[in-house]
C-alpha cells in the first residue's frame, strides 16, 4: 500500500491516540466500521485501515439504507462497492418502515438512530466483530453539547459522547469535520452528501448551520471549547461513578440488582407487609427511603438515574428524578410516573416499577 497522505496520517494518529486512551481494540479483534458514504465515515474507514495492519485488526464495512429519501440505496451501493475495491467484507442493511415504526415514539431522528443500531449490532456480530466504529467528529460533539444545553440537561448530558461506550467506538471525537474532508480530498476519495443534512428542519441541522457559525463568529474556537466542555463533564462523571456505586450498596433493598449481571428475572418482590399500589406493575428495585432522603440532591439524582439504568426502566429526566427523590419523604402510596417507568412510596421503601399498562 502506498504511503498515506499527511492529512490521512493526521486523522489516523488522532484516532490511534483516542482509541489507546479509551482501551480500544486488541490485536486480532474485529472492527465493523459503520460507513454512510459521507466524508466523516470514509475518513474513519481509511484511518482505521492505516492503523489495522500494525495492530492486527480485522476490518469489515456496514452501511445502512434507511429508505427515507431518494438516493439512499445508491449511497449504500457506493459504500459496498468501495469496500469491495478495498478487499473488505461489507454488508448493506436495508431498513423497512416497520423497523422505524418500532421506535417512532422517540421522534424521527431518534427512531432512525435506534433502528440503525438495532441493525448494525447483529450484523457486526455475524461478521465476528467485537467492535462497532462510527465517524462522529469533534463538531458532532460540540453540536451534541449545545443540543443538551437547549434541553436543560445536567452534567451527564453535557458529557456528550464517549470515544468508547461498551463495544461502540467513536475514534474521531478529536478530529474536526474540516479535517475529514481534507483527508478524503488528499486521498482522492469522493464522498456522498446526504441532502437532508443541508436542510434546517431537524434541530441538529439548525444548530450546525446557524448556531455554531454564530458562536464561532462571536468567539472563534467555540466549537473546540464546547467539545472540551464535554471532556471535562465526562471526567467528573467518571470520578463520581464510584461514589454512586458505593451509595447504592447502602440503600438498595433485598435482592438488589448487581451492576454486572442482574439476577433473573431482575425484579424484586416487595417485603412482606409492604403495601401494594393501585395499577400494580413489576417491581424492579427497592431503595431505602431514609437513605435516599439523606443524600445531597446532586448525588440523589445520579443515584436515581443509575438505579433506573440497572433496573432497565426508562431513564427519568432531572425534574422526574427530583420527584422520585421527593417520594423519600412522601406519604405511603404516593406515586410518580414517567413514560416507561414509575416509582411509589411503599412502607420504608421507594419502589421502582415498570407500569403494568
Amino acid at each position: 500500500m502506498t504511503r498515506a497522505p499527511g492529512e490521512l496520517r493526521l486523522v489516523a494518529d488522532l484516532a490511534a491516540k483516542a482509541l489507546a486512551a479509551a482501551g480500544g481494540p486488541a490485536p486480532g479483534d474485529g472492527v465493523a466500521v459503520a460507513v454512510s458514504g459521507g466524508a466523516d465515515s470514509l475518513a474513519l474507514l481509511h484511518a482505521l485501515r492505516v492503523l489495522a495492519g500494525p495492530r492486527d485488526w480485522r476490518l469489515a464495512v456496514l452501511t445502512v439504507d434507511h429508505g427515507l429519501r431518494p438516493g439512499s440505496a445508491a449511497d449504500a451501493a457506493f459504500v459496498a462497492d468501495h469496500a469491495k475495491a478495498l478487499g473488505l467484507p461489507a454488508r448493506v442493511l436495508t431498513l423497512t418502515p416497520a423497523d422505524l415504526e418500532a421506535h417512532r415514539p422517540a421522534g424521527p431522528e431518534a427512531a432512525a438512530r435506534a433502528a440503525r443500531y438495532a441493525a448494525l449490532w447483529p450484523a457486526a456480530d455475524a461478521l465476528g466483530c467485537r467492535w462497532l466504529a462510527t465517524g462522529h467528529t469533534l463538531d458532532d460533539q460540540a453540536e451534541t453539547v449545545l443540543l443538551q444545553l437547549l434541553r436543560g440537561a445536567g452534567p451527564d448530558g453535557l458529557a456528550g459522547m464517549s470515544v468508547r461506550s461498551g463495544r461502540l467506538l467513536r475514534p474521531l471525537l478529536d478530529v474536526r469535520r474540516a479535517q475529514t474532508r481534507a483527508c478524503c480530498a488528499a486521498a482522492g476519495l469522493p464522498w456522498r452528501e446526504d441532502p437532508s443534512n443541508a436542510t434546517d428542519t431537524p434541530l441538529r441541522n439548525r444548530v450546525r448551520h446557524q448556531l455554531l457559525p454564530l458562536l464561532e463568529d462571536l468567539r472563534p474556537g467555540a466549537t473546540t471549547t464546547l467539545a472540551r466542555t464535554a471532556t471535562l463533564a465526562a471526567d467528573e462523571r467518571a470520578w463520581l461513578d464510584p461514589l454512586v456505586t458505593a451509595t447504592l450498596a447502602t440503600i438498595v433493598g433485598p435482592g438488589g440488582v448487581d451492576s454486572a449481571e442482574p439476577p433473573d428475572p431482575g425484579w424484586v418482590t416487595l417485603p412482606e407487609g409492604a403495601p401494594q399500589t393501585e395499577g400494580g406493575g413489576e417491581a424492579r428495585l427497592l431503595l431505602d427511603a431514609d437513605g435516599l432522603a439523606g443524600l445531597p440532591v446532586a448525588l440523589g439524582r445520579r443515584v436515581v438515574r443509575e438505579v433506573a439504568r440497572r433496573a432497565e426502566v426508562t431513564m427519568p429526566d432531572a425534574a422526574t428524578c427530583d420527584r422520585v427523590l421527593g417520594l423519600a419523604v412522601a406519604a405511603d402510596g404516593t406515586v410518580t410516573r414517567w413514560p416507561g417507568g414509575a416509582a411509589v412510596r411503599a412502607g420504608r421503601w421507594v419502589r421502582l416499577v415498570v407500569p403494568a399498562d
